[in-house]
C-alpha cells in the first residue's frame, strides 16, 4: 500500500449556502448549549446545571451520530432551522425564567 492510497480525500468546493449554514450552526451549538445549561441552573440550582450539561453533550451527541459529523458537508436547511427553532423555544424558557 502506498501512501497516496492513504491520503485523504480532498474535500470539494462549498457552496455559499453550505458556508452559512455551517456558521449558523456554528452559533447555534454552543448558544443553545449555553442556555441548556443556565437554565437548568435557574430552575434546580446544582442538580439543573449537572442535568443542564448531561443534557447538553446528548444534544451534541445525538447530533454528531445522526449527520456522521458536526458540521456534514451537506447541511440541510431544515435541519438548521429545526435547530433554531429549538434554541429559539429554550432561549425563550430562558428569559421566562429570568422574570422573577
Amino acid at each position: 500500500m502506498t501512501n497516496a492510497q492513504n491520503a485523504p480525500v480532498p474535500a470539494g468546493p462549498t457552496t455559499t449556502s453550505q458556508d452559512v449554514l455551517a456558521a449558523t450552526m456554528a452559533a447555534l451549538m454552543p448558544l443553545g448549549a449555553g442556555f441548556t445549561v443556565t437554565l437548568g441552573y435557574l430552575w434546580l440550582d446544582i442538580f439543573g446545571l449537572i442535568v443542564g450539561l448531561g443534557a447538553a453533550a446528548g444534544w451534541a451527541y445525538w447530533w454528531r451520530n445522526k449527520h456522521g459529523a458536526f458540521f456534514p458537508a451537506d447541511l440541510r436547511g431544515g435541519s438548521v432551522g429545526g435547530f433554531g427553532a429549538l434554541v429559539a423555544v429554550i432561549g425563550l424558557f430562558f428569559l421566562i425564567a429570568l422574570v422573577p
